[in-house]
């Protein structure tokens, strides 16, 4: 009988949207799920057991990604927790809508700590102890575009886009780095039908996308071994508008 070789995957963010679709695409594809959360615990809780009851394991870790001695221990204690632990998922981020002269120094610091700073220091940790994986970091279509309403969240997204292509030159063979820049997949907290309309008219395929195009995008370059240092826009060609 062929053993199955065990994999897991560490996901940031992983409680709810689009970061859980990913928690549960993977699962369903035999990984098991180190699923970290800060205050979404009702979420991470219900992801957990959905992904359980889908025959894999799921651990989760709750905890600021502002805070760099959590953002340092959170992938020892993934390791620890699944040995096989081979892919990590950069999905969190902290949104916040403000041209530059309407940006605090609190918002700035935020931005560039959960979204540039955190990634930075969880590939370096997962990068010491994966003896070969994957890291995708989820991004923004925003990054295509100089859209001076969100500039400190855009550059600090561009800093992540920038840094796959530098770790996967690092870090090659041995670990593949690539990056997904979603469109408008999930409509935000408070954002009524006609707002959603006036978004979904830029789009050039007319419609927003689904959390399933994003988790399709995740499988393929995770299975595609020859594709590192690659960037993929799903957002309906948004960012050729």
């Amino acid at each position: 009988m062929e053993t199955v070789k065990k994999k897991a995957a560490l996901i940031t963010g992983g409680a709810r949207r689009v970061g859980a679709e990913i928690a549960l695409g993977l699962a369903l594809d035999g990984y098991d799920i180190a699923l970290h959360y800060n205050s979404s615990e009702e979420d991470a809780i219900g992801t957990q057991n959905e992904i359980k009851s889908l025959g894999r394991e799921c651990s989760i870790f709750r905890g600021d990604l502002r805070d760099l001695r959590f953002v340092n221990e959170l992938v020892m204690v993934a390791f620890s927790t699944f040995p096989q632990l081979n892919v990590l998922i950069n999905s969190a981020s902290v949104f916040k809508r403000a041209e530059i002269k309407d940006t605090s120094r609190h918002d700035f610091d935020e931005l560039m700590e959960v979204n540039f700073r955190a990634p930075f220091f969880l590939i370096k940790e997962f990068a010491s102890l994966c003896q070969g994986g994957n890291v995708v970091n989820i991004l923004d279509t925003k990054t295509a575009r100089h859209q001076n309403a969100y500039t400190a969240y855009s550059i600090s997204r561009i800093a992540l886009l920038e840094l796959t292509g530098f770790a996967a030159v690092e870090f090659a063979p041995k670990i593949r780095f690539n990056g997904i820049c979603p469109g408008f997949i999930l409509p935000g907290a408070g954002e009524d039908e006609a707002y959603a309309k006036r978004l979904e008219s830029k789009i050039p395929l007319g419609r927003k996308g689904k959390a399933g195009n994003i988790v399709e995008t995740v499988n393929f370059l995770l299975k595609n071994d020859f594709v590192t240092g690659q960037i993929i826009y799903v957002d309906g060609g948004e960012n050729i508008k």
